[in-house]
Parts: structure tokens; C-alpha cells; sequence
């Protein structure tokens, strides 16, 4: 697998795109796939129809963002990063749908349709393991556990591998794109299904660990991701009293200290969107009534981010394409350590390149879940 990667800040949408493709070693024809993440500074759905237009035979998958990540720059912002993907033996194939908090299962022949023309075999457990799944899923519609449902049920493979984020808009919290081939919605999802023989790796980095302190969520609604009782009383009052702090530094401490939900010897952040002035709170992803949920603290950044590169070029001596999906609520604590050099020189010390965006949740296989890294890397 070859990738190349092009960047740009240019604030003129037609001068960054003549940026952009001036940066690219082959033709417009010569690649695979085409991935770009951008900005909401631009006019997302126009920019998506031009990258569109310049690679006619490709397979062309966006995503708005609240950061770029580009591994010459680093954390960038206001900005759009685009990569291809070229590899003779490779089959790629994309899908979107809208709708996807409303009737998903209309979309149900056209996902499989994309995954049969990648040469997936769908109901066929144990027969994809040459393949996998990148989605780009709207940010503010509640859609990422619907999308992933209906991508399994379709696919029917149960070791099938399913990865990527929920696209961004800046922190405006207004609206979020997602696109393919030139076609935008703001409520569903882009897939883009791949079959590979070269050996890849999905890698979930973490960087909280359980304080020791469970909290049940007593009171929950589903649809809204609000928890409106912690233990039988107020969440804002419960975290508060877990944590020994005041309700009024509650706010203050959900960046680095989430919930995380445990699943045998892994754990899933769930963060913290709001307390609410009733004292409920607002999460970033899927709450169950009666879950039992961690506490969870911070560690040290640096050093897990040294350990998973580690672990991936242990797995693949040569790195062929490297696809980052950062929760924006660590890159927002990144910067707030000022880390976001140090973490960006690691990642370069291990992929000699790499590119990426903040999300708004990040996604692997059936779960959804946030502050955490996503890293999708084929070999050469």
C-alpha cells in the first residue's frame, strides 16, 4: 500500500485545492481511494464535489472536522488534509446513506451491494478477514450506535473489523458532513469497505484507567444520552461526591476524569458532555439504564502513545498508510498540557506518515465511545 499525503490552510477553497492536488506524485486516475477531512471553514459540500470532480474514478470519502492532524504540521485547525490510497491488488468500495437516526434499515441492499463490489462476503463469518470497514459517521445526530448496528447485521461476519470517528464541525456543535463521490448528508454515514492482502492493523489506544470507584446510572434516557440519576440522586452530586471535589468544580474536572463502561479486560470512555442545570448529564455516547460505570483517571499520555506505536511497528515493519481518528476531547487536553508536539513527534518517530482528525466519537467493530485514538495502519 502506497499513501500519499497532501496539506493545506489556504483560507480560498480554490487556491488550497490547487494546493492540495499540486502536492500529489501521480495522476488523479492512478489512485484507489481518495480520504480528505476539512474544516467547517469551508463550504464542505462544494469542496466535496470538486475533490470529486478531480478524481472521477475513484472512490472519494470526506468528513468535516473540529481539527486536522497531519504528520508534517502536526495538530493543524481551519485547514484540509487529503490522502490516497493506491495499491494494484487492493478492491475498495464506498456507501452513504442519510436518514440513519430515522429508518436505517432502508439502507440495507445498498450497504451490501458496496461491500459485495469490494468482494466481501456478507453472511459469511470468518471470511473477511482480508477486509474491513473505514466510517465517517455524523456527529450531533445520535447516530453512531444505528450505523454500527446496521453495518453488522448487514455484513454478517462477527470477526468482521469496523473502524473509524464521528466527523466534527469545529466545536460549533451546528451541523457535521460526511460525504462520498461528491454526495454530502448530515445525518448518516459514509463507508468506505476494503479488501486487502496486505496485513493491517487496527489499534484502540486508551489513556485512562479505573480509579476503583463504580457508579450506577440509575436514571437514563436513551435517546437524548442524558443521565438523570447517579446511585438514586443527582449525577452532578454524585461524580462530585466520588471524586471528593464541590458540584461546582464538577465541570471543571470531566475532561480528565470520564466514565468508562468495562467489557471483559477492555475499557470504553464515555465522556461527559454537560452537567445540566437540574444536575443531569449530558454524554457523548450510548448510556444504558442500571450501568454499572468506572471512574476513571488520567495517565501519562506520552508514554502510551510511545507504547502504541511501539506495539503497531512491531506488528508492521514497514507502515503503508497511517489513518489517525483522535477524540477531539484529548486533543482539547493535548493542548491544554501542552502535549500536542510531543504527541505529534511520537507518532512521526514510529509512522513515517501518517494523517488523521478530531472526532466527535470514535468507532471499532460494535462499539462507539470517545476520548480515545483510533488507529487504522496497512502495511507497505
Amino acid at each position: 500500500m502506497v499513501q500519499e499525503i497532501a496539506f493545506t490552510s489556504n483560507p480560498n477553497m480554490d487556491s488550497a485545492l490547487r494546493e492540495l492536488f499540486g502536492q500529489l506524485k501521480g495522476s488523479p486516475s492512478s489512485y484507489k481511494a481518495v480520504i480528505f477531512v476539512a474544516s467547517v471553514s469551508y463550504d464542505f459540500p462544494q469542496l466535496s464535489q470538486k475533490i470529486h470532480e478531480h478524481f472521477p474514478g475513484c472512490e472519494v470519502m470526506g468528513a468535516s472536522t473540529s481539527g486536522e492532524i497531519c504528520g508534517s504540521k502536526g495538530f493543524t485547525k481551519q485547514s484540509i488534509v487529503l490522502t490516497t490510497m493506491s495499491d494494484p491488488a487492493t478492491k475498495v468500495s464506498g456507501v452513504i446513506f442519510d436518514g440513519i437516526d430515522q429508518f436505517p434499515i432502508v439502507h440495507k441492499k445498498k450497504i451490501a451491494d458496496a461491500a459485495g463490489k469490494a468482494g466481501i462476503n456478507v453472511g459469511r463469518t470468518g471470511a473477511n478477514k482480508d477486509c474491513f470497514a473505514l466510517t465517517f459517521i455524523n456527529g450531533l445526530c445520535n447516530a453512531e450506535e444505528a450505523t454500527l448496528a446496521l453495518l453488522n447485521a448487514v455484513i454478517g461476519d462477527k470477526e468482521f473489523a469496523i473502524a473509524g470517528g464521528s466527523a466534527g464541525d469545529d466545536l460549533q456543535f451546528k451541523q457535521t458532513y460526511v460525504s462520498y463521490n461528491g454526495e454530502t448528508v448530515s445525518h448518516g454515514a459514509a463507508v468506505l469497505f476494503i479488501k486487502t492482502p496486505k496485513k493491517f492493523v487496527i489499534k484502540r489506544e486508551n489513556i485512562f484507567a479505573p480509579t476503583g470507584k463504580t457508579l450506577r446510572l440509575t436514571g437514563v434516557d436513551i435517546e437524548t444520552r442524558t443521565v438523570r440519576s447517579i446511585n438514586n440522586q443527582s449525577p452532578r452530586r454524585a461524580y462530585a461526591q466520588a471524586l471528593g471535589i464541590t458540584e461546582s468544580e464538577a465541570a471543571n474536572a470531566a475532561l480528565t476524569h470520564p466514565l468508562g463502561r468495562a467489557y471483559g479486560d477492555d475499557v470504553f470512555i464515555s465522556s461527559i458532555a454537560s452537567f445540566n442545570p437540574d444536575g443531569s448529564m449530558g454524554m457523548y455516547c450510548r448510556v444504558l439504564p442500571n450501568a454499572g460505570v468506572d471512574l476513571m483517571k488520567p495517565l501519562d499520555s506520552v508514554q502510551i502513545a510511545e507504547g502504541t506505536g511501539s506495539s503497531i511497528s512491531g506488528e508492521l515493519k514497514k507502515q503503508g498508510f497511517v489513518f489517525l481518528v483522535n477524540c477531539i476531547l484529548r486533543t482539547i487536553g493535548f493542548e491544554q498540557q501542552g502535549l500536542t508536539g510531543r504527541i505529534a513527534e511520537t507518532w512521526r518517530k514510529h509512522f513515517p506518515a501518517y494523517c488523521g482528525f478530531s472526532s466527535y466519537g470514535e468507532q471499532e467493530n460494535h462499539l462507539n465511545f470517545n476520548q480515545t485514538l483510533v488507529a487504522i495502519v496497512i502495511e507497505a
